[in-house]
């Protein structure tokens, strides 16, 4: 389980919220294996992380484009690829008759993205924020 700590602050409120939203996402992949029902859970789960990925960057985005943070064309590309992969990623496991441990592997997938993002590609626009 991803548990949330003040290490992944980003200074944002907004974008913390939405962060730990993520997390939450994330923990309810893990919490569906203990689920017989994970099979028919899984795909409104899925299809949940992707639009919220989707919500989340054009957010975080927008909040940029305002303090007009320089790396901000970077920062688009890499969560362009992000939906990208976890967009297929999602795909191949729902398309393989998943298991539970096709689920973990996505979670564990999904959790080391979510902390690389935030730790090592967000943490980059945190000063920006501060100069506002």
């Amino acid at each position: 389980m991803i548990v949330w700590d003040k290490r992944y602050s980003v200074g944002v409120e907004k974008l913390d919220q939405q962060h730990q939203m993520f997390f939450s996402l994330i923990n309810k992949l893990e919490d569906l294996t203990t689920h017989d029902t994970f099979l028919d859970e899984l795909p409104r789960l899925l299809n949940e992380i992707v639009e919220y990925a989707t919500l989340h960057f054009k957010s975080e985005e927008d909040l940029l484009t305002k303090i007009n943070y320089p790396d901000l064309a970077n920062h688009h590309a890499e969560h362009e690829n992000i939906k990208k992969d976890i967009y297929m990623e999602c795909k191949r496991v729902i398309e393989r008759e998943p298991t539970a441990m096709d689920v973990m592997w996505l979670y564990n997938y999904m959790n080391n993205w979510i902390k690389h993002h935030i730790l090592e590609v967000d943490m980059m626009y945190v000063e920006a924020f501060k100069d506002e």
